[in-house]
C-alpha cells in the first residue's frame, strides 16, 4: 500500500491477509493514521479491499473505504473484477450497500465474462442483492459477452424472486440475447415452470420467436416439456408458428416421436377452456323434483360397498337448521356435524353408537339414519 507513511511489501502482504479473515483491530493498526491509501495487490491482481469485499467483512470493508484512495473504490483486479462486482457475486448485502454509498460503478464489467454485478447476483439468485443494485439504477439492458441480460441469467438458473426484482424494477421482459432468445427461451429450454409464469405474468410476449423462428413452444416441445407445453398453450401461444426449418412445435414432437407432447398440443382447449366449458355445462343442466343428475357412467361401476368413490355434490345435502344448535359449547373433542334431516349435532373421539348427542334436540334417529359420537 502507499500513501503518507506507507509502509513496505511486507505490510501490505499483512494488510491483506487480515482483511481477508475480517481481522478488522490488525487492519486499524497496519494502516494507522494513514489517508488517501493505494493498496498493493497480491499476484492475483487482488487489493485488501477485494478480498474483505469478496468475503463479505462489512467492519474491515467500512475501515479501508474511509482512507482509501477515490480510484480505489472501483479499481479492478486481475479478472477485472471491481469490489463490488466481488461482493454482489457472493450475496453481500452490507457489502453492496458500503460501497454503492462510497459511489462504486454499478455498470463496471470484468474482463472475462463481461458481467456487471447485477449480472453476477442474478445468476446466483441472490434477489436482494439484484434489488439493491436495481434501486441503484443498474442499467438493466446491458449484455455480458454472451449477450445475455441480468434477467436471461436469473431465468437459467430459476431464480423466481430474482426474476421477480428484476421486473418489478421494469426490465423488459422481451428483450433478446445474441441468439435472438428472449428470457421465455431460455426459462423454456432449461425447464423451469417458475419463471415462465412469472414472465407471463409480466405479459412478455410469448409467441416471440428467435433468429431460428423457434418459439418457447417449439423449445419447451422438442425437449419434452410436458407442462412448459402446457403452460404455454395456456398463455396463447401461436403453435401455427414455424421455424426456418418450416416446422411448428407439432412437427419436432412427431419427427422425436414424443407422443404426450402430441396429445398435448393436438388438444386444441387449454385446462382454463376446459374449466369454463365444464362450468356452462353444470349451469345448463335440467333438473327435475330438485335431484341432482345422475352420471350414467357412473351407475354402471360396480362400486365398493365399504366407501364413496366419487364426491356427492354439495347441493344435495341438507340446509343446516340453526334452530336446532346446541345452546353448551362443545367439549374437548367434540365436533358439530349435520344428520340428514339438517339437525346440527355434536360427536366425539371414539366411535360408539349412540343416540342422545343431539342433546334434547331432534334426533337422527326420526331422519332414519344413525347417529356416531366419540368420547
Amino acid at each position: 500500500m502507499s500513501g503518507g507513511g506507507g509502509d513496505g511489501g511486507a505490510g501490505s502482504a499483512a494488510l491483506r491477509a487480515a482483511a481477508s479473515v475480517g481481522n478488522t483491530a490488525e487492519c486499524a493498526r497496519l494502516l494507522g493514521s494513514l489517508k488517501s491509501v493505494r493498496f498493493s495487490r497480491d499476484e492475483l491482481g487482488r487489493s485488501a479491499l477485494h478480498l474483505a469485499a469478496s468475503a463479505g467483512h462489512g467492519s474491515v470493508v467500512r475501515l479501508l473505504l474511509s482512507v482509501a484512495a477515490p480510484r480505489e473504490v472501483d479499481s479492478p483486479d486481475g479478472a477485472g473484477c471491481t469490489a463490488l462486482q466481488r461482493a454482489a457475486s457472493d450475496g453481500h448485502e452490507e457489502v453492496v450497500k458500503l460501497l454503492l454509498a462510497r459511489g462504486a460503478d454499478v455498470d463496471r464489467q470484468d474482463n472475462i465474462h463481461g458481467n456487471c454485478a447485477i449480472h453476477e447476483a442474478s445468476w446466483k439468485g441472490y434477489s436482494r442483492t439484484v434489488a439493491l443494485l436495481a434501486s441503484a439504477g443498474a442499467n438493466l439492458t446491458k449484455t455480458n459477452a454472451g449477450g445475455f441480460t441480468a434477467l436471461h441469467l436469473c431465468c437459467q438458473n430459476g431464480h423466481n424472486q430474482s426474476c421477480r426484482e428484476l421486473l418489478l424494477a421494469n426490465c423488459n421482459p422481451d428483450l433478446q440475447n445474441n441468439y435472438g432468445d428472449t428470457s421465455l427461451h431460455t426459462s423454456a429450454r432449461y425447464g423451469h415452470a417458475g419463471v415462465t409464469r412469472i414472465l407471463i405474468s409480466a405479459k412478455c410476449r410469448v409467441s416471440e420467436q428467435n433468429k431460428n423462428g423457434d418459439t418457447a413452444l417449439h423449445i419447451a416441445a422438442a425437449m419434452g416439456r410436458r407442462k412448459l407445453t402446457r403452460i404455454l398453450l395456456e398463455a396463447s401461444c401461436d403453435k401455427t408458428l414455424r421455424n426456418k426449418q418450416n416446422e411448428t412445435a407439432r412437427d419436432i414432437a412427431l419427427r422425436k416421436d414424443l407422443g404426450e407432447i402430441i396429445s398435448i398440443l393436438d388438444d386444441g382447449s387449454s385446462k382454463k377452456e376446459k374449466k369454463q366449458k365444464a362450468k356452462k355445462r353444470s349451469k345448463s343442466k335440467v333438473r327435475f323434483d330438485g335431484k341432482p343428475p345422475v352420471d350414467e357412467n357412473a351407475a354402471k361401476k360396480h362400486w365398493s360397498p365399504y366407501g364413496c368413490h366419487y364426491y356427492p355434490d354439495p347441493e344435495a345435502f341438507p340446509s343446516p337448521r340453526l334452530d336446532t344448535l346446541p345452546d353448551e359449547p362443545l367439549r374437548k373433542g367434540e365436533q358439530y356435524y349435520l344428520d340428514l334431516a339438517g339437525n346440527i349435532c355434536t360427536w366425539r373421539r371414539a366411535w360408539r353408537r349412540t343416540s342422545a348427542s343431539c342433546r334434547g334436540r331432534k334426533s337422527v334417529w326420526d331422519s332414519g339414519s344413525p347417529v356416531w359420537s366419540r368420547n
